[in-house]
């Protein structure tokens, strides 16, 4: 078997591959297409969809992702010391 047949094979590369790609049409379509801006949801999708394809069994709920984003976002802003401190920290 090839390695591509082994990773369709597994249920939860199937699984990562079809979040990814329902969820990047949707995207592309929202952007492309309507011109609307991606909604956070469309992006959690994208980047839990990825995160499943690379490793599968990693779990990364929701909540988490939101609040490392939310983490990353005020290091951003504040550019202080503390911030990344903070976000390394929780990483």
């Amino acid at each position: 078997m090839s390695v591509l047949e082994n990773f369709f094979e597994s249920p939860a590369n199937r699984t990562g591959l079809s979040i990814w790609f329902g969820t990047a049409l949707t995207a592309v379509a929202q952007y492309f297409w309507l011109h609307v801006p991606l909604p956070s949801a469309d992006i959690l999708g994208i980047v839990l969809g990825l995160i499943k394809i690379i490793q599968p069994e990693n779990v990364v709920t929701v909540g988490q992702l939101q609040k490392s984003i939310a983490d990353v976002a005020a290091m951003i802003t504040e550019k202080t010391p503390d911030a990344i401190n903070a976000v390394v920290a929780d990483a």
